[in-house]
């Protein structure tokens, strides 16, 4: 009896031993093949961050000097600042319009003498927005005019109508998106 347990004991630790051997080599093996997934020779990945300042944080247009009648034009110079640490391309587009004076302004937004952006109030939405052609460096702020025309055709009947809404600016890293891609 004495024989079998000392072949029992050996069998056990040649088994505990068989056992841990295994797990190193699989804890290795694991290792080897999670590093050859994540590790690329000379492949570096930089993360960088994207921010906008629309006209320094200021309204564009208050709402104040909206009272204009068939014919007249409003012109505005607002900024758009890149604060982020990438390259972007910016998507201005108008958002919440409301009131009766959407179908007979036409906006125009130039960026100098270039005309980015021509149409009516309820046509300038973020599916159809105005988008910069040239990327925004780091730290550049690029000054663009909006124009704001009353059709010279309208009657009375808009005489006491209003219109409010919100100009809003979106951001995109521009390098990697030649399509200009804002999700």
């Amino acid at each position: 009896m004495d024989k079998n347990q000392n072949r029992t004991k050996k069998n056990a630790v040649s088994s505990l031993i068989a056992v841990a051997v295994l797990f190193v080599m699989l804890v290795f093996t694991t290792y080897a093949l999670i590093s050859s997934f994540v590790s690329v020779n000379e492949n570096l990945f930089q993360t960088e961050t994207v921010k906008i300042e629309l006209n320094g944080g200021k309204t564009v247009f208050d709402g104040s000097d909206m009272n204009i009648e068939p014919g007249h034009t409003l012109v505005r110079n607002f900024t758009v600042e890149n604060k982020g640490t990438a390259e972007i391309y910016v998507r201005l587009y108008l958002e919440n319009v409301q009131g009766a004076l959407q179908e007979v302004l036409t906006f125009s937004i130039y960026e100098g003498d270039k005309l980015l952006f021509n149409g009516s109030a309820d046509e300038w939405t973020r599916e159809s927005p105005c988008i910069s052609d040239t990327p925004l460096a780091v730290g550049e702020i690029r000054t663009l005019t909006a124009v704001v025309k009353m059709d010279e055709n309208a009657g009375n009947a808009y005489q006491v109508a209003g219109i409010t809404f919100d100009m809003t600016a979106d951001a995109v890293q521009s390098k990697n998106n030649p399509d200009k891609t804002f999700e």
